[in-house]
Formats: C-alpha cells, sequence, structure tokens
C-alpha cells in the first residue's frame, strides 16, 4: 500500500506542476538560444543576468515562491539567477541543498525531479529540472512550492487507501481525483495567466495561446508609458511597480469583457479590442478615453503628485495581416510613430495601398532567394593589395536589380527593417563559412546594434570576427551610450567596428571620441571633390590626421582615379575603394585575390 501511496503522491504532483514545466520549456529554450554559453553570458554580463532574471519571473504565480537556477562546479551547487527579493542568492554564492540526492537523481536520469520538502518550514515540495546544452547539464532551474500548494494536493490523500479495494469506493475515489484535477488544473491555468491584483492576462499566456488567438476579429493596440524609468528610477521599483497597477485597473474599467488586455512588458500593454461590436470610430474614441483617463489621474508618492501620458500604436485592418506577429509589428510601427513624434498620442499604422503592396512585395522579396550582396573590394592604397570587401545589399528581381536607395526608406520604422538585416547577417554568414579566405564587412544601423536579437546572432557567429567587420551607418535619434555599450560587447567578441560615410551628416568629432571605432570611412561625396574643392581637401587632411592621432585606420570612398589615390597616400589614408579598383559584383563574379594582411 505504501508504494501505491508514493506512486499516487508522485502522480499528483507531476499533473499539478505540468502547466509551468510545459512553460519552463520554452523559457529555457529561448535562453539558450539567444545565449550558447549560457553559464558564462550570465555570470558576467548584468544586462543578460537581469534579462533572463525576468523571463524565469514569469513562472512566479500564487503557488510557487521562489524560482532559481544554479549551476554545478566541482561537486558543488553555486546561484546563477534568482527572482527572490528577500534572502536573495548572488550570483557565484554558494547553495546548499538539504539533500543532494536529488539533484544527483537529475543528474543520472537527465529529467526533471519534483519531491515533497519533509523539512524546510513553508515549502510543500520543490521540481528540479536540468538545463541542457550540447547534450550536457550545465545548469539547475528549481521552482519551490509554497506549503499550501502541497496542502491542497495532500487533501486529496487523506481518503482511506484500504477503501480503494471495494469496487465502488475506488470508482468514487478517482472520480473525486478526476473533478480536484480539473479544478486544481484551471486553477493553475488561470493563476500563471492572470496578474491577481489586475485580473488582466500576461505575456505567459500570450506565449501559449499565440496560435490560438484569432486575431483578424479585433483591433490590435501598443501601449507603452511615457518615461516610466524615471518614475522608478525617482521613486523606487516597488513604488513604481503600484503606479503600473493602478494604471491597469483604470484602463481595465473602460475595456469590455470579450476584450484582451495582456500585460506584454513591464510598462507595455498589448490590447486586443473585440470588432463586432465597435466600429473604426468608436475605436478611436475609447482609445482616447484611455489616453485622457491615464493622462488626468493624479498619484501621490512621498508627498509627491505627479501623472503619467501614454503613447498609443493601433492597427485597424489586421484582417489583411497573415500572422499575428505581423500584426503586433505593425502596431508597433505605429507606435514608434507615436513616440518619436512627441508621445502622449494615438497613432494608427496607415500605408497608402502602393506603399502597402510594395512593402508586401519587399517582404516577399527578402524572404526568397532574391535577397542577394554584391562585393566591392577595399584594397590597400600603397601596393593595390586586398585588404576585405564590402558587402553591399541588392535584390536580383529577375534581370532588374533594386539597390538600397529603393529598398531601405520603404522599410524604415517598421519591423522588416531589422528582420533585413538578419537576413543580410545570415547570408554573409554563409558565405565566410563556405570561403575561408573571404573576409566581408557589413552595414549595420544604430538602431540595429542596440537590438538583442541581431547582437545575439552577431555574438552565436563570434567565431567569424576575424573576418567579419562591422559598418555603422548613423541616423538622427542615434543614442550613442547605448551603441557604445553594444560595440563595447561586440569588441569583447572580437569584431572591428567601422563609422560608415563619416562627414555626410550626423557624424563629428565630439561623438567619435566617445565610440570604440578602428576604422573610419570618409564619406564618397567628400572625396570626389578632393583634386577641386579646397574645403574638401582640407577636411580629408584634418580627418586623416585625427585617426592617426588616435589609432583609427582610414578608408576612403568612390575613388576613381591614380590622382585621388596619390593625394589620400599622401595625407596617411591606408585604404579606398571605389571604381578605380572595381565595381561591386555577385560572389559568383569576383576574381579572388589573396590579402597580404
Amino acid at each position: 500500500m505504501g508504494n501505491y501511496e508514493d506512486r499516487l503522491k508522485n502522480l499528483l504532483l507531476n499533473q499539478a506542476v505540468s502547466r509551468i514545466d510545459n512553460s519552463s520549456n520554452n523559457i529555457i529554450h529561448r535562453m539558450l538560444q539567444e545565449y550558447p554559453n549560457f553559464i558564462y553570458m550570465n555570470q558576467s554580463d548584468k544586462v543578460i543576468r537581469f534579462k533572463n532574471e525576468n523571463r524565469i519571473s514569469d513562472l512566479l504565480s500564487e503557488g510557487v515562491k521562489a524560482v532559481y537556477v544554479l549551476y554545478l562546479y566541482k561537486g558543488q551547487l553555486f546561484y546563477l539567477l534568482d527572482t527572490s527579493s528577500k534572502e536573495r542568492g548572488e550570483v557565484g554564492e554558494l547553495f546548499i541543498p538539504t539533500s543532494f540526492s536529488n539533484f544527483k537523481k537529475v543528474l543520472t536520469e537527465n529529467q526533471t525531479n519534483i519531491f515533497i520538502q519533509p523539512t524546510i518550514e513553508d515549502l510543500g515540495f520543490t521540481l528540479i529540472k536540468p538545463i541542457i546544452q550540447e547534450n550536457k547539464i550545465i545548469a539547475f532551474l528549481v521552482l519551490d512550492y509554497q506549503e499550501s500548494s502541497l496542502a491542497t494536493l495532500s487533501s486529496l490523500l487523506n481518503v482511506s487507501v484500504k477503501t480503494i479495494s471495494y469496487a465502488i469506493g475506488f470508482s468514487l475515489f478517482l472520480l473525486f481525483l478526476f473533478i480536484c484535477y480539473i479544478i486544481y488544473t484551471n486553477y493553475v491555468r488561470y493563476t500563471i495567466y492572470h496578474n491577481p491584483e489586475t485580473n488582466t492576462l500576461n505575456r505567459v499566456y500570450l506565449r501559449d495561446n499565440y496560435d490560438k488567438i484569432n486575431f483578424k476579429d479585433y483591433y490590435v493596440a501598443l501601449v507603452d508609458l511615457d518615461f516610466f524609468k524615471r518614475v522608478n528610477n525617482i521613486y523606487g521599483q516597488e513604488n513604481g511597480d503600484r503606479v503600473i497597477i493602478s494604471i491597469m485597473k483604470r484602463m481595465s474599467t473602460l475595456l469590455r469583457t470579450e476584450d484582451m488586455f495582456i500585460q506584454y512588458g513591464g510598462e507595455e500593454f498589448l490590447l486586443f479590442i473585440y470588432k463586432d461590436t465597435l466600429d473604426e470610430e468608436g475605436l478611436k474614441k475609447l482609445l482616447e478615453e484611455i489616453r485622457l483617463l491615464v493622462k488626468n489621474t493624479n498619484f501621490i508618492i512621498a508627498d509627491n503628485r505627479f501623472s503619467v501620458t501614454i503613447s498609443v500604436g493601433v492597427l485597424l485592418a489586421t484582417e489583411l495581416e497573415k500572422s499575428l506577429q505581423d500584426a503586433i509589428h505593425k502596431a508597433d510601427t505605429a507606435l514608434y510613430e507615436s513616440k518619436h513624434s512627441g508621445r502622449n498620442k494615438v497613432c494608427y499604422f496607415d500605408l497608402t495601398q502602393s506603399e502597402r503592396l510594395y512593402r508586401e512585395k519587399l517582404k516577399e522579396m527578402i524572404e526568397s532567394e532574391k535577397l542577394v550582396c554584391y562585393y566591392q573590394p577595399i584594397k590597400r592604397l600603397s601596393d593595390g593589395k586586398l585588404h576585405h570587401y564590402e558587402a553591399l545589399l541588392r535584390i536580383e528581381d529577375g534581370d532588374n536589380i533594386i539597390f538600397p536607395d529603393k529598398i531601405l526608406p520603404s522599410l524604415e520604422d517598421s519591423y522588416l527593417y531589422s528582420f533585413l538585416t538578419k537576413r543580410v547577417i545570415e547570408y554573409n554568414v554563409n558565405i565566410l563559412r563556405m570561403d575561408s579566405e573571404m573576409k566581408i564587412s557589413m552595414n549595420l544601423s544604430a538602431d540595429d546594434l542596440i537590438n538583442d536579437a541581431i547582437l545575439s546572432l552577431l555574438a552565436q557567429n563570434a567565431d567569424l570576427s576575424n573576418r567579419l567587420y562591422i559598418e555603422i551607418l548613423e541616423n538622427k535619434s542615434i543614442d550613442y551610450q547605448k551603441v557604445e555599450l553594444s560595440l563595447q560587447k561586440l569588441k569583447l567578441f572580437g569584431y572591428k567596428i567601422c563609422i560608415d560615410d563619416f562627414g555626410s551628416g550626423y557624424s563629428n568629432l565630439n561623438h567619435l571620441l566617445n565610440l570604440s571605432i578602428d576604422y573610419l570611412k570618409i564619406d564618397g561625396s567628400i572625396i570626389t571633390e578632393i583634386l577641386s574643392d579646397h574645403r574638401a581637401y582640407s577636411l580629408v587632411q584634418t580627418f586623416a590626421l585625427f585617426s592617426q592621432q588616435n589609432n583609427i585606420e582610414v578608408i576612403a570612398e568612390f575613388i576613381d582615379t591614380q590622382e585621388v589615390v596619390d593625394v589620400l597616400k599622401e595625407f596617411g589614408v591606408k585604404y579606398g575603394q571605389g571604381y578605380y579598383y572595381s565595381k561591386a559584383l555577385p560572389y559568383r563574379e569576383l576574381k579572388k585575390e589573396v590579402d597580404d594582411n
């Protein structure tokens, strides 16, 4: 009987944690995919550690007391990630389990272990899940459940085991068990998916139900609290969370039961507004009411009174989209417009029919094999030897070649821009892996450099960093502080950094001093005037002198004659590219040169 009772306990425990177990699989998979050296990157980078602690905090629910990640080193366990606010385990801090045998069981059986805590006060049971990378257990995800959770399950075992021997008693017990399981499963699902303070949904619900939401039945809106980091910085995270909860409650009062309110991020919300009972004019009125409600609400913390505003991006024509991801991205494009045009407003995604069709055509071509790169050599001016090639984006549409100036403006401020960047990186990575003698420089925008997905892709291919250079394309809204942090990470991976089109518009020497760069590429519009315009001559001379004094190599664009080469060599410019050497060609047409570096 004792063996049967133990098996019944294990069955109930496994049933109780199955939902969280599934969610944790998704979280672990995403973390390992983004951070191939998982242990080291979380130990050494506070930003990565903070991001991953936020991820595993999604597993916290009413029944879960603590969630943390431990790693094994020389037979002992140490903290890597911890979501606890009290008694928090810092990274590298020794963790002493009540019994190491439970962890040893996970190591030997290579599967999740769930066990009841017999000695620790306030704990009911614990789940230990192996984190596996390259077929090796590198860490453990641990969830401690509150004692009340165990009490709920234990109550099911109080039925006398002896009654199971009677057929009718056994049937009633199974029925009772099944009903309790259904009730408990629904309760667990509800607590995982809902914020108990606001009764709104969270991003775990969105992740688990992504393919089940019939998004075409809804208008999709993204709401972001303006400058909310200031509130957290001034009043603290705890007070900031209270303000967010208050705002969510107020917004919810204006929504209907058929609408969905999802906390998409810390201070970003995703609204699905049901279309059947609300036309577009009604939606616009509703969103304006929500905006004004938040704006006119006063908050008081430590005798200080303040208010908060929101920016909103909306997609109306969701029925035209192929996926929920496309719909959210277009709402995000509208949100970007709202934030960059003054904030505290509602903006709607709107393209003309011709723009919409052209963007859709570009999207299809980017996803197909029509996206390619042409390569223009960058050579050493002293002897014409090859240094590396610059990858230049092209789309081959039959006999028609589409150039970047016809592609990038149509994708600017849309999610397709970062998608295009990832495709270009993947294209060049394939070339480098196929050709071990090839060296390539590749253009990334300042926005690309602060995109986590793009940085992760570059990190995954860091073994190519000695043959893959990064050229930065600037824009008006560049955040130099964030870009510099990204550059420092890339340089740790071994990448060389170049400022592209220097002198063309946004760049200046003051900003240049704040960035860790290896190369400076002088804009071709200046180089073409160097023989005829004294100002252009002086500019190039100044840039070259500044670069020499700061150990930065200079590359000149648009070189078209030997005379230009001679002047540049006098200035100390080391490298150049242009039609004097070669136009850009597809990889298949390159006459391969071996670089002499």
